[in-house]
């Protein structure tokens, strides 16, 4: 084998991204009869099933131009990391791949840390109502500089007192939601069932950020709570959001991939929900 050359794109390929790895290279061997210039190669290889843990091999096909054959496969990453193919033969001539590199979400945005989340912004006109009470206070009560220096903190902690009963009550719907999810799951395929953990999660999402998630592609997830949040990360949110991306990327792969999910998995990826549920909108709330 000389002259080879491999391609990977895009380079920067992250978690859920479909990407194509192409492998150029000169042979006087032939692998494909004279009048024929395409094939589709099997993508049940034993080379390729070995790594359905970190990718799935959506197609593969050698093109043949004179003594140049190009293998081209593509590919979506399910684990950030490197995927080495195991050398194997087409038509017994062997192949033998360079590893290409899969990202995360984190490492493709640059992301270090959420900034805490802003406090809730008083209602437009507050102020105005306030002063006006606050002088009718003065002429009748000569205790009214007390109320007027105390009126706007109490008001804001009404303001955000209010948003936190909202994301409470929330929590608690979407934790019922999973809850009868888990009762019926057993009766259910697995796509449908990946289906409806990311139809309650997204609708979640959705309330407890004021945000449309319906339409946020997973490889996408990461960088919209960034910032909707700010854009800094701390460590125990990073390590939150993550945990989320990868509850996505695998109901993903299960639903478009034609995945199987594993024993035990639908409890495990149940499991998973509530706790990033709870970790967003419970008593310690770290978003």
């Amino acid at each position: 084998m000389t002259d080879s050359v491999q391609i990977f794109m895009p380079k920067t390929a992250c978690v859920g991204d479909t990407a194509e790895l192409r492998y150029i290279f000169h042979t006087d061997v032939p692998l494909l009869p004279d009048d024929q210039t395409h094939a589709d190669v099997p993508t049940d290889l034993p080379a390729f099933v070995k790594q359905s843990d970190n990718c799935t091999v959506l197609s593969a096909t050698l093109d043949k131009f004179g003594s140049e054959y190009t293998l081209s496969l593509t590919i979506v990453g399910w684990k950030p990391g490197q995927i080495d193919f195991t050398p194997f033969t087409i038509q017994g001539f062997l192949i033998d791949l360079d590893p290409v590199q899969i990202y995360s979400v984190v490492e493709k945005t640059g992301a270090q840390g959420f900034r805490p989340a802003s406090p809730p912004l008083v209602v437009p006109g507050t102020t105005v109502v306030l002063g006006i009470f606050a002088v009718l206070f003065l002429i009748v009560l000569s205790g009214a500089i007390f109320a007027l220096f105390h009126i706007p903190a109490i008001a804001d902690f009404l303001t955000q007192s209010r948003a936190e009963r909202l994301a409470r009550r929330n929590m608690r719907e979407t934790l019922k939601k999973l809850r009868a999810l888990a009762a019926k799951s057993n009766s259910m395929e697995d796509k449908r069932f990946c289906a409806a953990i990311q139809h309650i999660m997204r609708g979640y999402l959705s309330k407890r950020f004021a945000y449309n998630f319906a339409s946020v592609h997973t490889a996408a997830l990461y960088e919209t709570i960034s910032d909707i949040c700010g854009g800094d990360l701390a460590d125990e949110q990073d390590t939150m959001v993550q945990t989320l991306v990868s509850l996505f990327s695998r109901t993903d792969f299960i639903r478009y991939a034609e995945g199987r999910l594993n024993e035990e998995e639908r409890e495990t990826l149940l499991a998973t929900a509530t706790d990033v549920v709870s970790a967003i909108g419970g008593e310690h709330a770290v978003l």
